[in-house]
């Protein structure tokens, strides 16, 4: 498979995800008074869930494309991006199944509503996953911002960078704090592979 369609396919699947992470934020959130969201349609869940779960190891398309760009200036920061963004791409996928049997458990349950960010940090197993994939994401984003192998937009672009810049832009807003926090990995994802996609004439492998 060409770069560029690994770079489409990964892109394709950040979408993907992103729209499982709606999905799933909703019917998270319409649990909570304060947000007075309209019930959410009794398939969203599975469905979030699903779109998370296959989507996301695709992303690992995307880190092989750019880690081949980069290898012929240097083949250590390809490794660290291949495997940041592989290991990432497998933990992510297990955090969106868990996360969403989670709050399938909650509804069960009838837990009152929390916050996505406040259900995190209450469930051991989804904080650890979440600092191993944040650990990953960073090796690899570090890799791509020291790399002179891509366009600037590229690697100003890369992951970590642009999770960080999301969260920032959510942080403002209960909304925000709602949907786009918890969101901004996949939604980071889906600005990094289309800037390499955009960008695939020229990071190519030479």
């Amino acid at each position: 498979m060409s770069a560029r369609c690994e770079l489409a396919v990964a892109a394709a699947a950040a979408v993907v995800a992103t729209a499982g992470d709606l999905l799933m934020l909703y019917v998270a959130n319409a649990a909570r008074p304060e947000l007075a969201l309209p019930a959410p349609p009794g398939f969203a869940l599975a469905l979030g869930g699903v779109l998370g779960v296959a989507a996301i190891p695709l992303f690992a398309l995307g880190y092989r494309a750019v880690a081949r760009a980069i290898a012929p200036a240097s083949r250590t920061r390809a490794r660290l991006v291949l495997a940041g963004g592989i290991g990432a791409a497998a933990i992510g996928a297990g955090i969106h199944g868990i996360t969403a049997f989670a709050i399938r458990a909650g509804q069960a349950a009838g837990a009152a509503g929390a916050s996505p960010v406040e259900a995190v940090a209450a469930n051991g197993l989804l904080v650890v996953a979440w600092a191993a994939a944040a650990l990953l994401v960073v090796v690899a984003s570090a890799a791509i911002l020291g790399s002179h192998a891509l366009p600037r937009p590229v690697t100003w672009l890369s992951p970590a960078l642009a999770t960080v810049l999301l969260a920032l832009a959510g942080l403002p807003s209960e909304l925000g704090r709602a949907f786009l926090l918890p969101a901004a990995p996949n939604l980071a994802h889906v600005a990094f592979f289309g800037a390499a996609l955009l960008a695939a004439p020229r990071v190519r492998p030479r």
